[in-house]
């Protein structure tokens, strides 16, 4: 027999043969191995042994090898103690420093020449190419023109003209193209270099939400794969993973084809993996079928590591390497934009209600600690006596604060610091993060601010600068949707942003 299922006769591996299984009134009295109840404990063994081994094999997978470790007591030491921590130097003056001799006025990059609003843009940063979302669903292209064109003109003086162009003359040069369109409107664009793939995701209306994928270098215009997702009324947001995430030392791989391009989806309650083969084609898996919450924001931490930003506050964290997920950090309101900071551990979260927190995901949960008279101490937290005093204004409401603060303790997360933000309920509004810099420049709710963009210290929460929307009044005042520091090759970083319906930059 090969060991199938027989109703009333058991198995067993080690003799090859079955056994009559006997009733608990026929074993009673009597130690028999094939009873109903020793067999009932046998398979409470199997199954503990099984769920132990799982447990260890995605502990294996999920483990960080660090190779050539000298001490593990100095590895542990260095970082509980901060080891080569920034100087005071380099956290209170440097990012000042580096927003001090930004000028106040933007600086036009392109407009949309009366295709409509851009919504959305990216740019290729080796060709300076902008891929843009004009209007609601129009993709477009505009070209940029570099010095290497104008060293193929043969007249010096044209050739001196031409490199003493500006960025907007440079991008007025060449007409826009148009290169796709969305059945609905747009709610994430986002351009990958290294591949020179664009990946389109639409919020969906009368007709599904997609998902586009196309090369516009390669393919040309019109000419894209597109994704429905099954049972899925609306998409908010995407995140590629970034050309600068590299995989561990000790998961590398030496065939460098298999390291392809990677596009998470949050597909409503459900988060999506899209997955480019090295011959072009994508595929998607469902990685977390059921959230329990819209997502509407997505990050990568590392190479192999997915935040996930719930419409509920919850923020979970999804290994790719082992499948595993848990909710690790929760937010007091909905989060609308999660981004990475200095390191892996620690991640930036807007939300509504004015919340801009930097949390550290090895201290997710509020101490305890309390005082002589038995008091909770919040003097060490965010979550202080203005902040109540900020959502809960007047001293009438005295149960409320009383209950929000008790919820705080109970629920929400410690941040490590918090921002200067004014977003009450807009979603769109978009948060850049500059590691190099120390900067963080989140766009604000213009409708209850006077101020259109805040840029804030990442490592002591100063606000270091602001920008009034569009530096004259009575302009139509666009919401911010996109903000993007941009690196050029000459090392010069400006920081580029949705204006007015047009492109324009902050640049030194």
């Amino acid at each position: 027999m090969n060991g199938q299922h027989i109703p009333g006769f058991y198995y067993d591996q080690e003799k090859g043969k079955y056994f009559k299984i006997q009733s608990q009134s026929q074993s009673r009295g009597l130690n028999l191995k094939y009873s109903t109840s020793n067999l009932v404990k046998e398979r409470r063994k199997e199954s503990v042994k099984r769920a132990a081994t799982a447990k260890k094999a995605r502990a294996q997978k999920e483990r960080v090898v660090r190779r050539h470790a000298s001490s593990f007591i100095q590895t542990d030491l260095d970082r509980e103690i901060g080891f080569k921590r920034r100087s005071v130097y380099l956290q209170s003056i440097w990012p000042g420093a580096c927003m001090s001799g930004v000028n106040a006025a933007p600086e036009p990059v392109t407009s949309s020449d009366e295709h409509g609003v851009i919504r959305f843009f990216d740019r290729d940063p080796v060709s300076r190419t902008i891929y843009a979302v004009c209007g609601e669903n129009k993709i477009k292209r505009r070209h940029y023109l570099g010095n290497d064109q104008a060293a193929n003109l043969q007249n010096p003086q044209s050739r001196k003209k031409l490199r003493a162009l500006d960025t907007q003359s440079r991008y007025g040069y060449f007409p826009w193209d148009e290169i796709g369109r969305t059945t609905s409107t747009v709610s994430s664009f986002q351009y990958m270099p290294t591949s020179g793939a664009l990946a389109v995701t639409t919020i969906g209306s009368d007709r599904p939400p997609i998902v586009q994928l196309s090369d516009p270098e390669r393919d040309g215009p019109h000419i894209s794969q597109q994704f429905t997702p099954k049972s899925c009324a609306a998409i908010w947001t995407s995140s590629a993973r970034p050309p600068s995430f590299s995989p561990s030392s000790g998961h590398s791989n030496s065939v460098a084809a298999n390291e392809t391009e990677h596009l998470a989806v949050g597909a409503q309650r459900s988060l999506l993996l899209f997955t480019r083969s090295p011959s072009g084609s994508w595929d998607s898996q469902t990685i977390l079928p059921d959230l329990n919450a819209d997502v509407l924001a997505l990050e990568w931490l590392n190479h192999s590591t997915i935040a996930v930003g719930c419409r509920n506050g919850k923020i979970h964290l999804y290994d790719a390497r082992s499948g595993g997920s848990s909710h690790v950090l929760t937010h007091p309101f909905a989060i609308s934009k999660l981004r990475r900071a200095d390191d892996a551990t620690r991640i930036v979260s807007s939300g509504l209600q004015d919340t801009l927190f930097l949390y550290d995901l090895r201290m997710p949960r509020l101490s305890s600690r309390r005082d002589r008279d038995g008091k909770l101490n919040m003097r060490d937290h965010h979550y202080n006596e203005a902040y109540f005093k900020t959502l809960c204004p007047g001293d009438h409401d005295h149960k409320r604060r009383k209950l929000m603060n008790r919820r705080a303790f109970a629920k929400w997360s410690q941040p490590v610091l918090s921002y200067s933000h004014t977003n009450l309920d807009d979603p769109d509004l978009d948060v850049a993060v500059n590691s190099r810099l120390g900067l963080i420049a989140a766009s604000q709710n213009m409708e209850h601010s006077d101020k259109a963009i805040r840029v804030s210290n990442l490592w002591t929460g100063k606000l270091v600068r602001e920008f009034d929307p569009f530096g004259k009044k009575g302009a139509t005042q666009q919401k911010i949707r996109s903000l993007r520091w941009m690196d050029d090759s000459d090392g010069v970083m400006s920081l580029w942003s949705t204006w007015g319906g047009d492109i324009a930059a902050f640049s030194w």
